[in-house]
């Protein structure tokens, strides 16, 4: 077994068991690179990134650059004699200079099977699109968006789980599969091209998605409140206020597109019902349907927005 020297980057929590992965390793990591730290919740204290801290505490050199593309950061990078970069959830777009610049290569992990959902945001809109199954990719870089040769592929199945739930279980299968690939680089790893006609794009969520659009069929609806969570969240306006859906069930039940049904808020949607489970009201906390029921007053035969 080789002991590459490794040069971590990557920001979100679903980079983090993947880092642990390569400390626990006999590989050499060189350092983290990781977004740089942001103002962040009510009184908009600088927030460092979950790798970073986890980087931290392991007592990992850090860098955090606002842009890899200096001439600065290239003979930075130069002078680490690297063997390989290890690429996850980091946030910035790598330079073709970087990425052809260690000696093996620049190897990220994915969270889908590629080709299928490049881009930013593949387990939500796997989610969303009713996708049986996802996974998680290693795959060699190029400078293509997510266009790279394949090393490795798990696939998982896509059940009830929210966002949170299921980019864990993403996250650390994806570990796994990168400490194998890195074990068997040196020699049983067969690089496969992608099929470009078989992809299709992961386009970054946008707030304005979350809002609840009742004439989509209830399943949908139930798939995005599930990708939404734990953010943005889905959510509709009762008596001027807007109410989060954390949780629902679908009730093949035929109604209007928004109507409410009956008194244990049934909703009608374009096909079928979805009754919310989970809820959050603005300024407060977590709530189940009966609680919600005991506090806020509903019409039935009403509509909600």
């Amino acid at each position: 077994m080789k002991n590459y020297r490794i040069l971590f980057m990557g920001t979100a929590p679903f980079a983090v068991p993947s880092l642990k992965k390569i400390v626990s390793s006999n590989n050499h990591l060189v350092g983290v690179y990781t977004s740089p730290a942001k103002k962040a919740n009510r009184g908009m204290k600088l927030s460092i990134s979950p790798v970073a801290e986890f980087a931290e505490g392991e007592n990992i050199e850090i860098s955090s650059p606002q842009s890899i593309s200096s001439s600065e950061e290239l003979k930075k990078l130069q002078e680490m004699n690297l063997d390989m970069i290890i690429v996850v959830a980091y946030g910035l777009i790598l330079p073709e200079e970087v990425i052809n610049l260690p000696k093996l290569g620049c190897f990220n992990v994915h969270a889908s099977l590629l080709p299928r959902w490049r881009g930013a945001a593949p387990i939500q809109r796997a989610m969303i699109e009713g996708d049986q199954t996802t996974g998680v990719t290693i795959m060699k870089m190029d400078k293509g968006l997510d266009t790279g040769d394949i090393g490795l592929q798990k696939e998982i199945k896509i059940e009830q789980q929210n966002y949170s739930e299921l980019e864990k279980e993403l996250a650390n299968e994806g570990a796994e599969l990168l400490i194998n690939f890195i074990d068997r680089l040196d020699g049983s790893i067969q690089f496969a091209k992608q099929n470009d006609t078989q992809a299709c794009y992961a386009k970054k969520i946008q707030k304005q998605e979350a809002f609840i659009d009742w004439t989509e069929n209830a399943e949908k609806i139930n798939r995005r409140i599930n990708a939404y969570n734990p953010s943005p969240c889905a959510w509709f306006s009762l008596n001027n206020k807007r109410i989060k859906i954390l949780k629902a069930e679908v009730i093949h039940e035929k109604g209007e597109a928004g109507k409410i049904m009956n008194e244990e808020f049934l909703i009608g949607c374009g096909i079928n019902s979805i009754r919310p489970l989970l809820l959050r009201v603005e300024g407060k906390k977590d709530c189940t349907i009966n609680d919600f029921l005991l506090g806020h007053k509903i019409e039935v035969g009403s509509y909600i927005q």
